[in-house]
């Protein structure tokens, strides 16, 4: 066995048909210990297949391998083994070694994993800032306003969603059980849309209002609406009025 000049600047290796070494580049001295078996070189789980494919009837292969550790490495390495043969006796094999790729790779995945962790720690953030904002959002459309000690306002705001309607029940609810208020003036002047579900928990909360002892006044109900508000189906104990103008008229001023 001798070491010989090959033009490629890799390890490569020149073995005969029972993988005894026959020469070797100075890169492959370079970066190995030279044994005398060339499957020496290899982790244990990669000889089955390097005795399968490596023989002469195959003349041209490539496999992917597993090599002992070696100089700095504590885990096998990696590579790409290029084998031609020569004739029936001799092939050559040129070696890359896969470690430096594939350790650029894990690390290209790791700060990959690292961003994407922290834009989701940032969305869920955001998140929770825009669920603070819209419950805010949904108190505010529907602010509870003390007129005099009998009768409070509640004037609604936007779209009567389902959510919107849970979060102004429990403290309208609250300040109800609190005493005093005797009538509730509900005015829809500013309300857009009444979806199914937000009409419901509308109806439960007139229920809730009338168990409490609190009559229900409805004001400013645009035309278009009183279809979706007869289809509710209120308690029969719910009275209507035209403006809130009128209503304020009615319970603050007389």
């Amino acid at each position: 066995m001798k070491r010989v000049d090959h033009s490629f600047p890799l390890p490569v290796f020149t073995i005969n048909k029972n993988f005894i070494l026959q020469s070797y580049s100075k890169e492959a001295e370079d970066s190995f210990v030279i044994p005398q078996n060339f499957l020496d070189l290899f982790d244990e789980g990669s000889l089955s297949k390097l005795k399968k494919w490596i023989h002469p009837e195959v003349k041209k292969v490539t496999l992917e391998a597993q090599l002992k550790p070696f100089g700095k490495a504590s885990n096998p390495v990696t590579c790409d083994l290029h084998v031609k043969w020569s004739n029936d006796l001799y092939a050559e094999v040129l070696l890359i070694l896969k470690d430096d790729q594939m350790e650029r790779v894990t690390t290209m995945m790791n700060q990959l994993r690292t961003r994407l962790n922290d834009t989701n720690f940032q969305l869920l953030e955001e998140k929770e800032k825009l669920e603070e904002a819209l419950e805010l959002n949904n108190r505010l459309s529907a602010p509870f306003i003390t007129l005099t000690e009998e009768t409070a306002l509640i004037p609604l705001f936007g779209d009567l969603s389902l959510d919107k309607m849970d979060v102004v029940e429990e403290p309208l609810l609250q300040r109800i059980n609190q005493g005093g208020i005797e009538r509730v003036l509900l005015d829809f002047t500013a309300v857009g849309d009444i979806p199914k579900d937000g009409a419901q928990a509308l109806k439960s909360l007139t229920a809730s209002l009338f168990f409490m002892g609190a009559s229900v006044v409805i004001t400013g109900v645009r035309p278009e609406q009183v279809p979706k508000l007869q289809n509710i189906r209120f308690p029969i104990e719910v009275s209507y009025l035209h403006s809130l103008q009128q209503a304020i008229y009615k319970y603050c001023v007389q």
